[in-house]
């Protein structure tokens, strides 16, 4: 039975299908709709060199309950990446969106009324009334004579902390020359990639080159994630992909990263390794494997900032209950290859017991194996059910359900 039926996506736009974020206390849905990208990257108006762009993307506010469309956000000839929900992040009554393009954070304000205010913009300025000082001092940026507000605040942090690294003045001229001077482009030269709310005053930024913002492949790449401080504009903290500060932080605080007091009740049951020993046990099993440390930090710290309401609270994936092969399925939502045999649930109590297994796409047998297939995995909070989608290039998606008996 249908309940209702709305349209979004006008002539030249298409519903965004992997973008998608609920705020349960109103139980509204946020959705996205966009043309199509052109690949036109030129830096106009500001615009980051190397950046694709899309025409138009539109962010609505829709009430559940009835289909009501209660606001709309547009943005135009901007790029913000919309798959996977990954270029926004909703944190309690707050939505940021990030302009890859213009290299702009959008912070929104689900108001309870259900229209979308934006509260804050930090990009090219930080305090609200940065624009209105420097046209009132004469000193209004002509083209890109100045660096963005948020660059600013990077470079005045990574400054002082190298100033700060060398206690000996005689030394500390040459400390700088060699670690922020030499080095000083390849700072200027950083963009954002992308944010998350830690709380209400802190975002968790992270900036890396223009290539690696736009391709998903960001292993290899240098990056830095920075805590910045809304209401005091101040970068908190700094760290490089290969800290292991913030690898030891991930590790010990793993579910700072996914706090959000509106999320389901159910979230507080994702196993993970900062609440679960056998979790925390199968990480440091992984990591004493790896040939290269920094090389094992940087794969895990590429999964930061995590993607809003992308991990799945299904009992299934507590790690203290079943294991299972975390190449073909886990917790965190994303597209992995297909297997062409079952997906094994094993249980930890019983090692050599295998509970159910899962085997996504058409049981026909009729499918081509050389063919490239992906999959991906939708598990109900509580109930014993899944979906599973199969995509293969110039073939029909298969959509299976599974439940358990």
């Amino acid at each position: 039975m249908m309940l209702y039926s709305i349209s979004l996506a006008s002539s030249n736009e298409y519903i965004c299908k992997d973008f998608f974020l609920y705020m349960e206390c109103h139980q509204y849905g946020l959705f996205a709709t966009s043309t199509a990208q052109s690949n036109d990257s030129s830096a106009t108006d500001g615009a980051i060199h190397g950046v694709p762009s899309i025409e138009k993307i539109t962010f609505y506010l829709v009430r559940l309950e009835d289909g009501a469309i209660l606001d709309e956000k547009a943005f135009c000839n901007d790029f913000i990446n919309l798959a996977h929900s990954i270029g926004a992040y909703l944190y309690e009554d707050l939505v940021c969106i990030v302009s890859l393009r213009y290299q702009t954070i959008h912070v929104l304000q689900i108001r309870d009324s259900g229209s979308l205010v934006e509260v804050r913009r930090i990009g090219a300025f930080c305090r609200e009334d940065d624009e209105l000082f420097l046209y009132s001092h004469g000193q209004a940026a002509q083209g890109n004579s100045f660096l963005p507000g948020i660059k600013q605040r990077l470079l005045s942090f990574i400054f002082r902390k190298t100033w700060n690294e060398e206690p000996d003045q005689a030394l500390r001229v040459q400390h700088l020359k060699k670690k922020f001077y030499f080095h000083f482009q390849d700072y200027v030269d950083l963009i954002i990639w992308k944010v998350q709310f830690l709380d209400r005053r802190h975002l968790f930024i992270k900036f890396g080159s223009v290539d690696g913002g736009v391709t998903r492949s960001t292993d290899q790449n240098l990056a830095f994630f920075a805590v910045y401080n809304m209401e005091t504009t101040d970068i908190v903290s700094l760290y490089q992909n290969s800290s292991e500060e913030l690898y030891s932080l991930f590790e010990h605080y793993y579910d700072h990263f996914h706090a959000n007091p509106q999320n389901s009740s159910h979230e507080k049951f994702i196993s993970s390794h900062s609440n679960s020993v056998h979790a925390l046990d199968q990480l440091r099993t992984i990591k004493n494997k790896a040939s290269s440390s920094s090389q094992f930090v940087k794969k895990m710290m590429a999964s930061l900032p995590y993607t809003c309401q992308s991990q799945s609270p299904s009992p299934y994936f507590d790690l203290s209950i079943f294991r299972y092969d975390e190449k073909l399925i886990s917790a965190i939502d994303r597209h992995r290859h297909c297997t062409e045999h079952p997906i094994k649930f094993i249980s930890v109590r019983q090692p050599n017991v295998v509970k159910f297994k899962i085997k996504p796409g058409s049981d026909s047998g009729g499918s081509d194996s050389r063919a490239k297939r992906i999959s991906s995995f939708l598990f109900h909070p509580f109930f014993p059910l899944a979906l599973s989608i199969q995509q293969t290039y110039m073939q029909p998606t298969v959509v299976n359900v599974h439940f358990r008996r």
